[in-house]
C-alpha cells in the first residue's frame, strides 16, 4: 500500500456519502463519537510520514473528539431526565383520578350523589351585591341565592345540592326561601323528623348544574361566569409524554389547563 492511500480513510466516510442510488434512503449524516474515533486513526494510520500530522492540528482534533463524547454523554443524561421527568408527570396526573378539577372552558360541573360541585371565577374588581343563579344543564333557573360582596381575585363555590360554601366558608342560606322544597318521606308518605322535630330537607338530585353570578362592578350590574368542576376519569400518556387528563362528559384537559383541583 502507498503512502497516501487513504482506502481506510474512504472507507469511514462512505457511510455518511449519498449518491443518485440511494436518494430516498434517510441520511446518515451524525459524526458519532466512535465514527470520530475511527476517521480520526485511520488518517494517523495513513499520513505521510515525510510531512506528519502537526501536533497543534492533533491536539485540536483530540479536542473536537473530547466535544463529541461530552455531546453524547450530554444527550445519554437528557434523554434519562426526560424519561424520568415524564414517568414523574404521570404518576403526579394519575393522582387525581377520582378527584374534582377545574378547567378552563368547562360551563356545567357534575354533582354526583352524596357529592359536590364547584364554580371557580377571577373577578377583575370588587363586587358588590352578588347573586348566584343555579341553572340546569339545559339553562332553566333552579335558585337564586344572595353572596354579598366579594374583593378582586379568585372566588370559589363549592354546593352540595343544598349547603353552599364560598371560597371555604358556609355561607348562611334562608332554605326557607328556596324553590326547592323537598322533605324525607317514609314508608307511609309521612315526613322524617330530626331529632329537633325538623322536616328533613331533600337535596337537588344528582346531574349537571351550571353557575352563573351577576354582581355591581364599578358601579354597573354585570354577569360574572364560572368554569365548572370536572371529575378526572382517567389518565392518558401521549408518546411524546404529554399527559392527557380524561374527564367526566369526554372532555379532555391538560395539566397546565388546570385552574384548580379539589378534595372532594
Amino acid at each position: 500500500m502507498s503512502i497516501n492511500d487513504v482506502g481506510s480513510v474512504n472507507q469511514v466516510l462512505d457511510q455518511y456519502r449519498t449518491d443518485s442510488k440511494n436518494k430516498d434512503e434517510p441520511k446518515k449524516n451524525e459524526l458519532g463519537k466512535n465514527a470520530f474515533l475511527e476517521l480520526m486513526v485511520a488518517q494517523l494510520n495513513n499520513q505521510n510520514p515525510l510531512e506528519p500530522t502537526d501536533n497543534q492540528a492533533f491536539v485540536a482534533q483530540l479536542a473536537q473528539f473530547s466535544s463529541v463524547e461530552g455531546i453524547d454523554n450530554l444527550n445519554s443524561t437528557a434523554e434519562s431526565m426526560m424519561s424520568q421527568l415524564n414517568s414523574t408527570s404521570a404518576l403526579q396526573a394519575s393522582s387525581l383520578v377520582g378527584q374534582a378539577v377545574i378547567v378552563d372552558g368547562n360551563e356545567t360541573g357534575l354533582l354526583m350523589n352524596g357529592g359536590i360541585v364547584s364554580g371557580y371565577s377571577e373577578l377583575s374588581a370588587s363586587a358588590a351585591n352578588m347573586r348566584l343563579q343555579i341553572k340546569s344543564k339545559s339553562g332553566e333557573l333552579l335558585e337564586q341565592i344572595p353572596l354579598g360582596n366579594h374583593g378582586a381575585g379568585p372566588m370559589s363555590i363549592r354546593w352540595d345540592g343544598y349547603n353552599l360554601m364560598m371560597d371555604g366558608e358556609v355561607q348562611d342560606i334562608d332554605h326557607s326561601q328556596l324553590n326547592r322544597q323537598v322533605f324525607q318521606k317514609d314508608e307511609d308518605g309521612e315526613l322524617v323528623l330530626d331529632d329537633n322535630g325538623n322536616p328533613i330537607p331533600v337535596a337537588y338530585p344528582p346531574g349537571e348544574y351550571k353557575f352563573e353570578i351577576t354582581a355591581s362592578i364599578g358601579g354597573k350590574t354585570e354577569q360574572v361566569n364560572m368554569q365548572m368542576s370536572s371529575r378526572v376519569d382517567s389518565v392518558t400518556m401521549s408518546p411524546s409524554g404529554q399527559v392527557t387528563l380524561n374527564l367526566t362528559g369526554g372532555q379532555r384537559a391538560t395539566m397546565d389547563e388546570v385552574k384548580q383541583i379539589l378534595d372532594a
